[in-house]
């Protein structure tokens, strides 16, 4: 979206409107306000042009959003219970948190879109276009998701219990911890459904199951070199009720420092990058270690790795935190 189209509503005049707006509750001829204003005309008469606008927090119960572009608008934590936007565009908009029971959204256009913990219990989203979208933690409860198209879209931990999904396109998304009525299968897996439940059941780290699954089975989280497992790994977390002792569980164990040396004492059993892995791990001497070179160059391609697919926002702070050490 442009920069200008968000900027028009900081002017003195689009203020103004924007109130007016607000004000009108978006019921009623609300468009006759956008009359003159800055690229509204472009879109002609029956279009509300709301592109850029921010109604964060605002309280709009029944608002009429019909055949209206909100592209790029802040809508987050805004109250929109029983709204009706159908055949709206919403493609880069942000609604995280927002409140919309019940609300009408039939195809519309949500691209790329922001759906983070919003309420869409009961919601219609028949036909609408939804790729890219984001909806972690979304509670989607009882919603009509029928010809929908998720493709690509982030559902990780969202809520879906009660959800109408038939012909819904969920093409390559992402649905890491997602809550449904139906059991989950892994046609994906490395091991048959079988050994899948037992793990899950008896492994002690049943919110890593999906993660675990990935394609090269249960080597996925070895490498972390896509950025699919660690959406996963990151969901995992979220989902889990007891995070540390499932991460306790599948990577250790009481007796695993001692096992470790234990092996160590005997190198010749294990591959070069196996021992001066552990030595790695273990943080020992290695410099009179001839497998050193090998196993360090591994686990550093695993930070690397962990650092290339990691969010922006994560990556930054880990630089900051370096900037801070070093200059110490």
């Amino acid at each position: 979206m442009r920069s200008d189209l968000a900027e028009r509503w900081l002017t003195p005049d689009g203020q103004r409107r924007r109130e007016r707006l607000i004000a009108s509750g978006f019921q009623g001829p609300w468009r006759e306000v956008l009359k003159g204003f800055p690229g509204a005309d472009a879109l002609g008469p029956h279009v509300g042009d709301l592109r850029g606008i921010d109604l964060a927090q605002e309280e709009l119960p029944g608002a009429e959003f019909v055949h209206v572009r909100l592209d790029g608008a802040r809508l987050d934590d805004c109250g929109l219970n029983e709204a009706r936007l159908d055949f709206t565009t919403l493609s880069g908009a942000s609604l995280t948190w927002a409140r919309m029971e019940r609300a009408s959204l039939m195809a519309c256009v949500a691209m790329a879109t922001c759906w983070d913990d919003a309420s869409l219990e009961g919601a219609v989203l028949t036909a609408s276009n939804l790729v890219h979208g984001s909806f972690r933690r979304a509670r989607l409860q009882g919603a009509r998701l029928t010809a929908a198209t998720l493709m690509k879209a982030d559902l990780r931990c969202a809520d879906l219990r009660g959800a109408e999904l038939s012909f819904c396109d969920m093409e390559e998304a992402c649905v890491a911890g997602v809550r449904t009525d139906w059991p989950r299968t892994y046609g994906r897996a490395g091991l048959g459904n079988a050994d899948v439940s037992y793990y899950r059941d008896h492994g002690g780290y049943p919110s890593f199951m999906d993660a675990i699954l990935l394609d090269p089975g249960m080597r996925a989280l070895r490498w972390l070199d896509r950025k699919e497992i660690l959406m996963h790994v990151e969901a995992a977390v979220e989902m889990s009720p007891a995070v540390d002792a499932e991460i306790l569980a599948l990577l250790l164990d009481p007796d695993f420092e001692a096992a470790v040396r234990l092996r160590l004492e005997a190198p010749d059993e294990l591959r070069y990058e196996a021992a001066s892995s552990l030595m790695w791990a273990l943080g020992l001497d290695q410099s009179k270690n001839v497998w050193g070179r090998s196993g360090v160059s591994i686990c550093q391609r695993w930070m690397a790795n962990l650092r290339k697919n990691m969010a922006a926002s994560i990556q930054q702070r880990w630089r900051r935190a370096e900037v801070s050490v070093y200059s110490a």
